[in-house]
């Protein structure tokens, strides 16, 4: 009888411990399927960077965060901004596609080349899917060049959301050879860069007379953009209107010419971290000015870029997914990234970014195929990371909105005549 009673009680027993392990088995396999899609969901956002970013900085630091004690603080220390338009734009420029050249392939921006009896070269480019409705006369920043409006990716963007818009881009070269940078002298008969763009203008039209009689747009980068405000005045081949990017009316010709409401319609583009130059309050400024004289004008802004794994891949196509993870991984482990994922530090002013990117390595080191990929993209990364700070640098966000704020703007005015 207890040999029978012993044998239920061991078979009640192993019965149970089945079924603690079934139930175990299940419950850990229902666990890591959980986290394994928690991984794969967070990965692909930027939730993951802030859980990471907010275990690698500590309360004081968030409370920082919260009381910027000065606008240069605030500056440090970016939090998400809300703005009139901000979501409107971020899924405009998200989801903008080109239709004229394969965005992931930049070798097919191609253009050509026209260098005309007064030594002036102008690179060109065409709309090939859609009918040429404007000009957009395009002026670089210092220290850069016309040519890079077609080798660059944001500056390819650029010229890509203007094509499909139906502009014609017509990018000149400044005449100073050194620094680069566009003339601000206010009389147009002895500014150089003035003459240079108005002669190669008049030998275009003649090659190209078809495209006299349409509108002329210009689109100006930092010194390019007060070169622009000089242009607009000019009377021998008017602007329509001009894009303004990270930079400014010159004063002389706002408080001269713009108060005489003898000026086009005005759109600028700037950064949110500019608190000095280009800065939102100056903007404002300008614009009041406009609105007194009833000019159009419109602005458009720029916020810093959350730096997650992706972004490098994703802004720069010769960059893979592997590179771009690893570039994302060092500024974290380098501290620095903010809680919210922005650069805390001006990669213009701190340049310790670059021994953490381009260390000095064996080639038998472990990551030596990925440093290398980095070493490659040199300047790429180093200009894409003023772009993702957000102070002073070229960005194709927010100007195909504003090309296209100028499309139907003389839509409208066509329509009032």
């Amino acid at each position: 009888m207890c040999q029978k009673e012993q044998r239920k009680r061991s078979r009640s027993v192993a019965r149970r411990l089945r079924y603690v392990r079934c139930v175990s088995f299940f419950m850990l396999g229902f666990f890591s399927s959980t986290i394994t899609f928690l991984i794969t969901f967070y990965a692909t956002s930027n939730a993951l960077s802030n859980i990471i970013s907010s275990i690698f900085f500590s309360n004081s630091y968030n409370s920082v965060l919260q009381f910027p004690l000065s606008p240069r603080d605030a500056v440090k220390n970016y939090q998400p901004r809300d703005f009139l338009g901000k979501k409107k734009s971020i899924n405009y420029d998200y989801y903008l596609t080109y239709n004229d050249f394969n965005y992931r392939k930049p070798e097919t921006l191609t253009y050509k080349s026209r260098t005309y009896s007064n030594n002036t070269e102008i690179l060109f480019r065409f709309p090939k899917k859609t009918a040429i409705t404007a000009i957009l006369l395009m002026f670089h920043s210092c220290k850069h060049s016309a040519y890079e409006w077609f080798h660059t990716p944001e500056r390819q963007r650029i010229i890509g959301a203007a094509l499909d818009l139906g502009y014609a881009c017509l990018v000149f070269q400044s005449t100073d050879k050194i620094t680069k940078c566009w003339s601000n002298d206010v009389d147009l008969y002895q500014n150089k860069d003035i003459q240079m763009v108005l002669k190669g203008l008049e030998e275009f039209y003649k090659e190209y007379p078809q495209l006299v009689s349409i509108p002329r747009y210009t689109f100006g980068v930092s010194s390019g953009g007060i070169f622009s405000s000089i242009l607009a005045i000019n009377q021998q081949y008017r602007i329509q209107g001009q894009i303004i990017f990270i930079s400014i009316i010159l004063p002389e010709i706002l408080y001269t010419y713009v108060k005489a409401q003898n000026y086009p319609p005005t759109v600028w583009i700037h950064m949110l971290r500019d608190v000095e130059f280009a800065s939102e309050e100056r903007i404002k400024a300008s614009k009041q000015i406009f609105i007194e004289q009833n000019i159009p004008c419109n602005d458009f802004l720029i916020e810093p870029l959350q730096v997650k794994p992706t972004i490098f891949s994703e802004r720069v196509p010769t960059i893979n997914s592997e590179t771009s993870y690893f570039i994302y991984y060092l500024f974290l482990r380098n501290q620095w990234l903010n809680t919210h994922t922005y650069l805390i530090y001006n990669p213009r002013r701190k340049l310790a970014w670059q021994d953490f990117l381009f260390p000095q390595i064996e080639q038998n080191h472990t990551r030596a195929r990925i440093y290398k990929s980095i070493n490659d993209h040199k300047n790429e990364i180093s200009e894409f990371l003023n772009t993702i700070y957000g102070e002073h640098e070229i960005s194709y966000e927010r100007s195909s909105e504003a090309l296209n704020w100028f499309k139907e703007l003389f839509t409208s005015s066509v329509k009032k005549t």
